[in-house]
């Protein structure tokens, strides 16, 4: 069975121990993505990913700050590098200023492709610049990103025919006006549905709709069932 799993964020905005507990308490939550969306809790976290609760979890992975703000693209490398070596590690292009600073993170850096309010990593032109820069890294096809570049779902796939031997991950959600994250709905669910055939079995899936705890059973049947039809 494909592993699935939520986004700690999604669960629990900041607080990433309370968003395990939540997965935790589901069977059959495989995969889990640990983040630090906001470069403040990338410390706090880093510091923490020895003693965390995360066995039987078959993927683990860790999202990176969104932006640099009181972190500098060295203090954040330095706090990716302390966590385990078989972590991907997700990260929009944006903050990479600096690329050549980041190629120490080699094959474990982990790319997502952008929504509409980002200038870079929306297309698989974009994309393909940077996987030049950074020719270990792989690739992590954020789902609602994509319908929301093209709802068709075309730009998915390219980025599947493009870049299908780099993927790690999905994210999956449905993706508001804003770039916010929502429980999946029937368009986005018929959406997500076209692109199934080209990914992997063995790639894992992240939740990012952000649902309360009571909202979590039913988020996961509608993934699953995107999934498994």
């Amino acid at each position: 069975m494909r592993a699935i799993g939520f986004s700690t964020g999604a669960l629990a905005k900041g607080d990433f121990v309370r968003g395990i507990e939540l997965q935790r308490s589901h069977a059959g939550l495989k995969a889990i993505e640990l983040s630090a969306l906001r470069d403040h809790e990338l410390g706090p976290l880093a510091g923490a990913v020895e003693s965390l609760p995360l066995e039987g979890f078959d993927y683990v992975s860790l999202h990176a700050p969104s932006r640099l703000g009181s972190l500098s693209e060295d203090e954040v490398i330095a706090a990716l590098s302390r966590v385990p070596p078989h972590w991907p590690l997700v990260v929009h292009p944006e903050i990479l200023v600096t690329p050549e600073k980041w190629r120490s993170l080699g094959g474990r850096l982990c790319l997502e492709n952008m929504d509409n309010r980002k200038t870079s990593g929306r297309t698989v032109a974009e994309m393909r610049e940077w996987f030049t820069l950074l020719p270990e890294a792989r690739f992590c096809l954020d789902l609602g990103h994509a319908r929301q570049i093209d709802p068709t779902m075309t730009v998915a796939l390219l980025l599947l025919s493009e870049f299908g031997e780099r993927l790690s991950q999905l994210h999956v959600s449905e993706v508001g006006p804003g770039g916010e994250h929502l429980p999946i709905h029937a368009l986005a669910a018929l959406a997500f549905g076209r692109v199934v055939h080209r990914v992997p079995p063995d790639c894992a899936v992240i939740i990012e709709s952000v649902v309360a705890a009571g909202r979590m059973s039913r988020e996961i049947a509608t993934v699953r069932q995107i999934f498994d039809s």
